[in-house]
């Protein structure tokens, strides 16, 4: 698998398919047919999880459950924990705690393709 991860062309759909693997084995169901995003129900408690390449994100309600996937996720694939999201997928990310707010934004998005065709 060390090969196929580190040297060749078809890595990423190698990774994707071990980690696919390891979530359905682990109780995610795919939500969609595009197979990026997952659910993970326990009673009253989700964990959805969506993929693109070898970033994920997670949303959930009970923070016990999620520390308990992310510890045996961990013990199975490198993991880095980027603390509170900022950015994903060019998108900005701002949340308030507090409040319990979000917002999100694609103006840096947008700038930089106005940019990119000399519109700026």
């Amino acid at each position: 698998m060390r090969k196929s991860l580190y040297g060749l062309k078809q890595a990423d759909a190698s990774f994707y398919s071990l980690l696919s693997t390891w979530l359905k084995e682990y109780g995610f169901e795919a939500v969609g047919s595009d197979g990026v995003t997952y659910s993970l129900r326990r009673g009253k408690s989700v964990i959805l999880l969506t993929l693109f390449v070898d970033n994920g994100l997670c949303a959930t309600n009970d923070h016990a459950l999620y520390d308990q996937f992310v510890k045996d996720l961990s013990e199975k694939f490198e993991l880095g924990e980027a603390g509170l999201l900022k950015w994903y997928l060019s998108v900005a990310i701002k949340q308030d705690i507090q409040r319990g707010t979000t917002e999100l934004s694609q103006r840096q998005y947008a700038l930089d393709v106005l940019k990119r065709f000399g519109m700026d």
